[in-house]
């Protein structure tokens, strides 16, 4: 288990470390996350190593 917690928190990182820091401009929040396909991205795996460490908490 305590692997898994390691392996989950440095996959945030990672995810973290990959995505640019998004620069200020007169475009919403919405707008900024829509556009940036690599956003997008991470927080789609994000959402899914959630549900996976969910799942395996679960059972």
């Amino acid at each position: 288990m305590a692997k898994l917690k390691m392996l989950a928190l440095n996959l945030f990182l990672f995810l973290f470390v990959e995505v640019d820091v998004v620069k200020a401009a007169d475009e919403s929040f919405a707008e900024q996350f829509l556009g940036s396909p690599l956003l997008i991205l991470a927080a789609l795996i994000l959402i899914d190593v959630i549900a996976f460490i969910y799942h395996k908490l679960r059972k």
